[in-house]
């Protein structure tokens, strides 16, 4: 039986912890993987990733923390999204470094999920748990406290994953298979989901 979490409101300086949560849960995501080298600091190359992505808009109310760090969702709402990838866009630099291509894959995956994602949605572009508080109900949480603010404005949820099982896991929440497919050959496949 899950116990109730409180979800807030993650700021700047929630940064830390965000990219710490995230880099454990993300560990063997293929989106993410598929950028950066297969080298034993993986961890640290996506925690890395998490902190500087988030960092400029960690002050604009978009990413929800459940407890004290065993989750974290990052809910971008309608009209939102172009300010998200524009973050994402400048720090793309930064992360180029961590990748062995020079941020070739990156840039190619996140310009090929841009192009995919309605600006007219709750776009959920990151949910993760804490692996020691996996099957507790903290992601379900997190996914219900967007979608609530979702149907406040009357509008869609979207999201990608590439982990097959999550599709099944997402569908018990109203999500749907709505495009599917791989940014290159050889990348990570991955699915687009809408409520």
């Amino acid at each position: 039986m899950s116990t109730p979490v409180e979800i807030t409101t993650a700021g700047p300086d929630r940064i830390g912890a965000l990219a710490d949560t995230l880099s454990r849960a993300f560990i063997d995501d293929p989106m993410l993987r598929w950028p950066l080298p297969d080298t034993p600091d993986i961890g640290d190359r996506l925690r890395q990733t998490f902190a500087s992505i988030y960092l400029d808009i960690a002050d604009q109310g978009v990413i929800w923390e459940a407890g004290d760090a065993a989750g974290f969702a990052v809910w971008i709402p309608p009209g939102a999204a172009d300010d998200m990838f524009a973050s994402d866009e400048a720090v793309r630099g930064m992360l180029a470094p961590l990748t062995d291509d020079g941020g070739v894959k990156y840039e190619a995956l996140w310009t090929w999920i841009e192009e995919r994602v309605p600006r007219d949605v709750w776009y959920l572009d990151a949910l993760g748990v804490d692996p020691s508080r996996q099957g507790e109900g903290i992601g379900g949480t997190l996914i219900r406290h967007g979608l609530e603010m979702a149907r406040a404005d009357d509008a869609s949820a979207f999201l990608e994953t590439a982990v097959e099982r999550n599709v099944g896991y997402y569908e018990r929440f109203g999500f749907r298979v709505v495009d599917q497919g791989s940014p290159a050959p050889g990348g990570p496949h991955l699915w687009f989901m809408r409520t």
